[in-house]
């Protein structure tokens, strides 16, 4: 499956789509492996480990390769093309543009009795951090290949850079909707517990 398709299965399905899988796919995938066989490894959802297998392709952590009617994954050191990189960014943006506007239709981020986020907000936020994620994700690929030398420096740094003012303008987005302190430390909470241990990731 070319990666453009992939990018565009991923921004039709993003919505419902979380990050917890990848960690137990990329653990599984040193070596080629069948998507049945993942599967059995995995025991999770088939059809969502198969949503965050595309996901994980189209960010550069997977490689694939159909034998005999048989879609194979393995993870992907190299590092990834400025075309498939500047498609994902696009990706990122759009998706970025849908949680921005979700933001602006908030009319409220407390719930009425002070004591919690309301669940439209928690629903907006979750989406916002997934999205986070999988940009620290690439980030944290990025670090991984720089140190190998898998990538230039220089080429790695104007990435890295691109993603974190990518992250940055969503946060600060977040964070200016509502100014008070109880309202930025209930988001400040939120992220906080539903944050990825990025040095417990398997690259």
């Amino acid at each position: 499956m070319c990666l453009k398709i992939i990018l565009i299965y991923w921004k039709n399905i993003q919505s419902t789509l979380t990050t917890k899988n990848y960690d137990s796919i990329l653990k599984e995938t040193s070596n080629w492996i069948s998507t049945n066989d993942l599967h059995k490894k995995i025991g999770t959802d088939k059809s969502q480990m198969i949503e965050s297998c595309k996901t994980l392709l189209a960010m550069g952590y997977l490689k694939t390769n159909p034998k005999q009617n048989k879609l194979f994954y393995r993870k992907e050191d190299k590092a990834q093309s400025e075309y498939d990189f500047t498609m994902l960014m696009d990706i990122f943006e759009r998706n970025q543009k849908t949680e921005l506007h979700n933001l602006s239709q908030l009319s409220g981020i407390m719930r009425n009795d002070g004591k919690g986020l309301r669940q439209k907000c928690l629903d907006m936020l979750e989406h916002v951090n997934e999205e986070v994620k999988r940009a620290y994700m690439v980030k944290a690929k990025l670090e991984y290949q720089k140190k190998s030398s898998l990538i230039s420096t220089s080429i790695a740094d104007e990435r890295i850079k691109k993603l974190d003012g990518y992250v940055e303008k969503i946060m600060n987005a977040v964070t200016r909707k509502n100014k008070d302190d109880i309202t930025i430390k209930a988001i400040q909470t939120y992220f906080k517990q539903h944050s990825m241990k990025f040095e417990e990731f398997k690259i």
